[in-house]
Order: C-alpha cells, then structure tokens, then sequence
C-alpha cells in the first residue's frame, strides 16, 4: 500500500532562557521522528502531556518550521515548498483542532467561518456558497439552518463539527486530528468518531489522530504510534498486538475496563519524568521503568522491527 504521508527523522528543538544571567538551553520537542501513513489509513499517536504529540501534527502541515528531517506528501517534499506552493497544497490537508471554543472566530457566524477556506484559497465553490455551506452543514449532522448563529450560541460538539465541516469543505484526502474529542463529553465524543468513521467511508480520508486516550485510539485507529519526550518508543497494530514497550503496557493497564473481571492491577510509575531540557544519558524513560538494566542508563535503544510491530526498547516485555 503506497504512502500518502512520509515522515523521515523529523526534528524539532526549541530553546528557552539566555541573556546577561541566564544560560540558553535547548530542548527536542520532536527527536528523530519517522513513519509512514498509506492512504485510506488511520494512525493514532499516543502519549502523556508534553511528549511532543501536538508539536508533531503542526510540523507535519508545516504550522511550525522543523529544525531537521523530510516530510512527503503524495512524494512532495513538504519542506522544500515555498510559501505560497503549501498554501495551495494545504487544500488537500487540513487539520481538525482540539479546542472547538477558540478554533472559531467568535465574530463569524457559522456560514462565514465554513466558507473561510474558500476565501482563503480563492476559490469559488460550485453553485451559490450558502448551498455548498448548507451542504457541508448536513455532511457533519448538523441543521444548515446554524448558518446564521454565532459560535457562542452552539454547544461544543456542535462547534467541533463546525471544525469538521471547515476542515473538509476543499475536499482534502488528509486531516490531521489532534484530540478532536479531548474537550466533550463521552456521549458527544462517541457521536464525533462514528462521523469521522461515516466520513472516512464516504470521502477516502486518511487520518492523523492524535490523543491521549489509548483506548479511543485502540477502537478507532489502524496502528499505533507511541511517543514519550519527543521520540517514538513503539509503533504497532491497534487490535491483536500486545505491548512490548513497558511505557505503553503501562499506558495500556490505565485505560478502563468496564469489567471488572478483566481489570489489571496497575503497578504505578516510580519516579519523575526527566527534564526535556536535561535528558539522561540512554533511554529517558529508565529511571521509571521496572525492567530496566544497566545498559537502559547509558545506551539509547533504537527502533527495531519485528513485522508490522517496531519498539525503542532494550528489555522489551
């Protein structure tokens, strides 16, 4: 299955600090990063606050400049497009915010913010716009008769499928999701991903999704990509492959399980998660890990396959 989406050891650094009694320090946001997405695919990346989930999605659409690696999309170096070549590309990836409160201008009204793209692009739609906005509306299950209301008077999920409808009103084959669902409630979130899977069904769609919640991820996605302080500590299938990593059964042994009969005894975590701006030498996720060896303090595993399954792991379970 070709690759609509390839990313090759992408980097991302940040430096913070520096001046007449502070040192400059520097930190990886995103260390090393590579995969591969096929078309008509869904891969979820997963990880704890600060692993560098988010930061990874804005360098993939070029939201933020990379400091190294490659990013093709369809085979075209992302990175080496000039500014007005990635605005016209962008028609063909979007993004699906996690907040659908700030994600809207609260001044447009819903058609104004649907049509945005148009108007960015400079394109017009087939047909008058308030029919292709009408049209975009009943898409995401919403009533075309919003088009007159403001953000403030539509609920959250309501708000997030204004995002959705945004998102695809140029026909992309890529949305990049980042915790599309984090901000709703259960019954809302539910209502989102079986859209999301009608959409993927209807349009072709390949997705990005990023969250933090592993049991979502393992329900909705094809594969699995598991991200802790920047870099990627495993990458497998979403149904019949068990953890190897002991950061993602740990990730695993958290998600609840409606019964109880199946419920594992979670072994909490020791330690603290090292500074992104003082790493320790090896693998940073050994001063917490249960299985750690010697070699986990000094030598930074690197990412071997086995199949379909990779891990970043010198005594993997």
């Amino acid at each position: 299955m070709s690759a609509l989406l390839e990313v090759r050891n992408l980097t991302k650094r940040f430096s913070s600090g520096g001046g007449l009694f502070r040192k400059a320090r520097s930190m990886h946001a995103v260390n090393n990063v590579s995969f591969d997405l096929p078309k008509g695919r869904i891969i979820g990346v997963v990880g704890e606050s600060g692993c560098g989930k988010s930061t990874l999605a804005r360098l993939i659409l070029r939201l933020i400049e990379p400091s190294g690696g490659e990013v093709r999309f369809s085979g075209e170096d992302l990175l080496a497009k000039r500014p007005a070549e990635m605005r016209c590309l962008r028609a063909r990836m979007q993004m699906v915010f996690q907040d659908p409160y700030s994600a809207i201008d609260p001044r447009y009204t819903i058609a104004r913010a649907v049509s945005e793209p148009f108007t960015v692009q400079g394109i017009k739609p087939d047909g008058i716009m308030s029919n292709t906005v009408a049209q975009l509306l009943e898409m995401v299950g919403l009533n075309p008769g919003l088009s007159t209301s403001y953000p403030h008077q539509l609920s959250g999920g309501q708000k997030q499928r204004v995002g959705i409808a945004r998102a695809l009103a140029l026909r992309p084959t890529l949305l990049v999701l980042d915790e599309p669902t984090a901000s709703l409630d259960v019954s809302v979130q539910a209502q989102i991903i079986t859209l999301l899977e009608e959409l993927r069904g209807e349009f072709g769609l390949t997705y990005l999704f990023i969250s933090h919640d592993l049991g979502l991820v393992k329900y909705f996605c094809d594969e699995i990509l598991v991200m802790y302080l920047g870099r990627i500590v495993e990458f497998l299938p979403a149904t019949g492959a068990a953890a190897r990593h002991p950061y993602t059964q740990t990730l695993m042994d958290s998600t609840f399980e409606p019964d109880p009969k199946r419920r594992r005894t979670i072994e909490p975590l020791l330690g603290e998660v090292p500074s992104p701006f003082d790493l320790p030498p090896g693998c940073a996720f050994a001063e917490r890990c249960p299985h750690a060896t010697s070699i986990c303090r000094v030598e930074m595993p690197i990412l071997l396959a086995d199949g379909e399954h990779r891990t970043a792991c010198h005594n993997p379970i």
